[in-house]
C-alpha cells in the first residue's frame, strides 16, 4: 500500500490498453518494453512493493504515533486512502503528514513482510522473471531500489514506479512512468500481479473485460489480511465529505466501513484471488503452473 493519498496513489483515468494515442504513454510503453535485461527470459510476475514486500503501513502507524501521540494500528487502516481512516485529519493535513513521513526517510527503515524473501526466491527458482511495480514516486526510486537489493538481492530485474509522470525514463534498474498498473502489466505481458490494493486488483483483473481487446486481463493475487483491501476507495473519494471524522459525524456514529465489501464490486469471472500470506502465494503459483494456467 503506501500512501493512499493524491501524492502517490490516485491514478487518473487512462485510455484502453490497446488504444494508445497519447505520445507520452506511447513512449512509456516503448521504454517498458526493454525494462528487463535480455538475459531474463522467463514469464513475468509483477509484484507490488509496499505491504507485499515491505511492512510499510506498520512503519507509517509507528511514525504517526510517535509524532502525533496517537494509538494507530494496522486495523485502523480501513481504506486505501489515508484520509478516510481515523487519526489522519482532512485532505491537506493528510498530504502534509505523508510528505513529512517521506522527509523522515523512515520508509527505508522497514522490515520485509514475513515470508517475502523466501516466497519471491521460490518464484524465481520456478523460472519466473520478477518485476516490482509500485506507486512510489521518482524521488525515492533509487533509495527504494537500494532497499530492495538489501533485502532481496538479485531477485528482481526492475522496479517500475507508476502513476506520476508525463514520460517514462529509465536509469539503471528503475523506471518511472505515468501508466496504470493495468497498462504496465499488459505491456510486460505479466502472467500475474501480486498486490495488496483492492483498487489495483480490481483495475488490473478487469482491464480488458469491458472493451473489444482479445487479450484477457492479468490475473491478480490480492495479498494480505488487511482491512484496506476488504473495501474499495475511488478517485471521487478525494473530497472533504469522505474524511473519516466528517463522514462518521454525517453517519451519526454508524460504523459504515463494516457495510462496504469489495466482493460487491468484483465482476463475475474476474481473475482475482485472495491470498493471506506468501505461503499461499507460492502454493497458488505452483498449482497454477502444474495445471498449465500460468
Amino acid at each position: 500500500m503506501f500512501s493512499a493519498t493524491s501524492l502517490d496513489r490516485i491514478e487518473t483515468s487512462t485510455p484502453p490498453i490497446n488504444e494508445v494515442q497519447d505520445s507520452h504513454i506511447a513512449r512509456s510503453l516503448d521504454v517498458l518494453s526493454s525494462a528487463s535485461p535480455p538475459t531474463s527470459s522467463g514469464p513475468v510476475i509483477a509484484v507490488d512493493l509496499d505491504d507485499v514486500l515491505s511492512q510499510t503501513n506498520a512503519k507509517v502507524a509507528e511514525w504517526h504515533n510517535a509524532t502525533y501521540g496517537t494509538k494507530m494500528t494496522l486495523s485502523d487502516f480501513y481504506y486505501y486512502y489515508y484520509w478516510k481512516n481515523p487519526y489522519w485529519g482532512n485532505l491537506q493535513e493528510t498530504f502534509d503528514k505523508v510528505r513529512s513521513f517521506y522527509d523522515a526517510k523512515q520508509i527505508f527503515d522497514v522490515m520485509p513482510v514475513p515470508g517475502a524473501r523466501e516466497g519471491v526466491q521460490t518464484l524465481k527458482d520456478m523460472g519466473f522473471r520478477l518485476i516490482i511495480v509500485t506507486a512510489r514516486s521518482t524521488e525515492v526510486k533509487e533509495d527504494s531500489w537500494s532497499w530492495i537489493q538489501k533485502w532481496f538481492p538479485d531477485v528482481f530485474d526492475t522496479v517500475i514506479c507508476t502513476g506520476q509522470f508525463k514520460d517514462a525514463n529509465k536509469a539503471g534498474h528503475e523506471v518511472t512512468t505515468k501508466l496504470s498498473k493495468a497498462q504496465v502489466c499488459a505491456n510486460l505481458k505479466a502472467r500475474l500481479l501480486i498486490d495488496d490494493s483492492a483498487e489495483n486488483a480490481l483495475q488490473v483483473s478487469t482491464s480488458s473485460m469491458s472493451n473489444a481487446s482479445p487479450a484477457p486481463p492479468t490475473p491478480v493475487l490480492l495479498f494480505g489480511q488487511y482491512e484496506w483491501n476488504k473495501r474499495v476507495s475511488l478517485p471521487s473519494d478525494q473530497i472533504d465529505a469522505m474524511v473519516f471524522d466528517t463522514r462518521l459525524k454525517l453517519e451519526e456514529g454508524r460504523e459504515f466501513w463494516k457495510e462496504e465489501k469489495l466482493e460487491d464490486r468484483v465482476p463475475e469471472n474476474a481473475p482475482m484471488y485472495r491470498v493471506k500470506d506468501w505461503g499461499e502465494v507460492v502454493r497458488w503459483v505452483k498449482k497454477a503452473k502444474e495445471e498449465g494456467t500460468l
